[in-house]
């Protein structure tokens, strides 16, 4: 079931998708018969990796496979050993420092609250922040307008992740439906700047 994973070359700025992509595949079909089996997934794992900056890793893989008894040593640690493998081997070690840096830089565009959100969070598990910690609040608050930032922060003050997400969501909509109550009143004046139709497309209820 489902489309297979995308061939790895070797890129490890998509080590990791390429893995999450395998999983979910695995996932999908994991009532049927054989990709249940730790080996098979070396296996099918192995046919996914092509191309020169792989060849010579694949094929140490496939001979420590041809090693394996099919019945004796088909077990969970088959799996979990070729995955810390692949991870010393593809994965990014500086992926974690790289996501850190850009959260620092990572801004909300009026009104893009839900790409702003989606964003954050994509950094954020990457850097391996606690949702709740100190850290996450000040980083998200930071990357939000001035007057969004003054609405969310006003009593009751949010006290987890979740709230302030919400309480940030709320209130851009809110500045929307002023907005677009502002334009319609005067469509000529405009709306303090904002292109109308940058906002018009997100939802006030």
């Amino acid at each position: 079931m489902g489309g297979l994973p995308q061939v790895f070359t070797g890129d490890r700025l998509i080590a990791d998708d390429f893995i999450e992509e395998v999983k979910g595949y695995l996932r999908l079909n994991q009532d049927v018969a054989g990709y249940n089996s730790p080996i098979k997934k070396v296996a099918l794992t192995l046919t996914l990796m092509k191309g020169p900056q792989v060849a010579g890793w694949t094929r140490d893989m496939g001979t420590w496979l041809d090693t394996l008894d099919p019945i004796l040593d088909n077990i969970p640690d088959v799996w979990d050993q070729f995955l810390y493998e692949f991870s010393q081997q593809f994965q990014d070690s500086q992926r974690e420092n790289r996501a850190r840096g850009e959260i620092e830089c990572c801004t909300m565009r009026f009104p893009e609250i839900d790409d702003y959100i989606a964003r954050f969070e994509d950094l954020s598990h990457i850097a391996g922040y606690d949702a709740n910690s100190g850290a996450v609040f000040q980083l998200f608050t930071k990357g939000l307008p001035d007057d969004i930032l003054k609405d969310i922060l006003t009593s009751p003050t949010p006290t987890t992740y979740v709230d302030l997400k919400d309480k940030a969501i709320s209130a851009t909509r809110s500045k929307v439906l002023i907005n677009n109550i502002l334009w319609a009143r005067n469509p000529n004046k405009g709306t303090g700047g904002f292109n109308r139709r940058s906002f018009q497309h997100i939802s006030t209820t």
